[in-house]
């Protein structure tokens, strides 16, 4: 079997079309489409189904991508090691993580990672938690940031953070006027909020149910931006942790109050893929992420301890 057909495969699985793949690789379509062809021939099935929008995994391909990885994965940390640079680590690390964390973290992690780790390349997902969650047990990305509204420890990660959550929206909005608002109140609100499944949007229909109110959800949105410009220009409110509200909405134009009764927390939780053994690379990227939520008024030159 062919290490670059393996290749080929996984950057398909991703980047979900044959064309877009082939630019990632810097080959023909035509040289990938054939080293598609040919692991097929190798393995005995169908990979991919092949659409006018793209290419979808087929469920044998979908059964093959994991270990597909891993041995991806694994040739390149074999090559960095015969180069002799396990001291000065190398390679391309996967990071899922959630829209809210996603500035600063990736903006200091870059400028950590140049500084001290040239030879490591950062590929970053944004998505909410369920996704990050799933990218990371399928062995998508090897270091996670997701969040969690529920108490209680998760199992393989480490809690990095914990924020209490606020109701947002325009300044003026009568739900807004004071610095706290009970949970029941937010019957009278027009809420928008992310696209389910989610983990705060399923709490939140729990709690609702248990106190005896309906939440009035008329928008769902994929990323936080689309929330903020429904906040702008909708009038709706949304629920967001502090500190994602002191660093992003701090213009005349928003206001906020702290949830109570009950009070709403989200736990921010960082994880290390465990499909095959942490590279080097992999461990040097979650310290630093590990410093940089850990300390987030730390500058970017400070040393960290894991």
């Amino acid at each position: 079997m062919d290490l670059k057909s393996v290749r080929a495969f996984c950057s398909v699985a991703d980047h979900g079309s044959f064309t877009r793949a082939a630019a990632a690789l810097g080959v023909a379509q035509s040289v990938l489409s054939r080293q598609i062809s040919t692991l097929e021939g190798d393995l005995g099935g169908r990979l991919f189904h092949r659409t006018g929008r793209g290419a979808t995994l087929s469920a044998f391909g979908q059964s093959l991508l994991a270990r597909a990885r891993v041995v991806v994965a694994e040739s390149e940390q074999l090559a960095a090691d015969a180069r002799g640079e396990r001291g000065s680590p190398s390679g391309t690390v996967d990071l899922g993580i959630v829209p809210g964390w996603s500035q600063p973290l990736v903006t200091r992690l870059t400028d950590l990672v140049l500084k001290r780790y040239p030879r490591i390349r950062l590929r970053v997902h944004e998505a909410y938690s369920g996704q990050i969650e799933s990218w990371l047990a399928g062995g998508q990305v090897q270091v996670a940031v997701f969040n969690r509204y529920r108490p209680g420890a998760v199992r393989g990660a480490e809690r990095v953070s914990s924020s209490e959550m606020m109701l947002v929206g325009p300044k003026g909005h009568a739900a807004l006027c004071g610095r706290e608002i009970a949970f029941r109140a937010l019957a009278d609100v027009a809420l928008c909020g992310p696209l389910r499944p989610n983990g705060l949007t399923t709490v939140m229909s729990e709690i609702a149910q248990r106190v005896g109110i309906a939440l009035n959800v008329v928008l769902e949105g994929g990323t936080s931006g689309i929330l903020r410009h429904a906040i702008e220009h909708c009038g709706l409110c949304t629920v967001f942790p502090r500190p994602f509200v002191e660093r992003e909405m701090r213009g005349a134009g928003f206001a906020a109050a702290r949830i109570i009764k009950p009070a709403l927390e989200q736990v921010t939780w960082l994880a290390v893929g465990t499909h095959r053994p942490a590279t080097l690379a992999v461990r040097e990227v979650a310290g630093l992420v590990r410093h940089i939520l850990t300390r987030p008024d730390s500058k970017a030159r400070d040393r960290p301890r894991d």
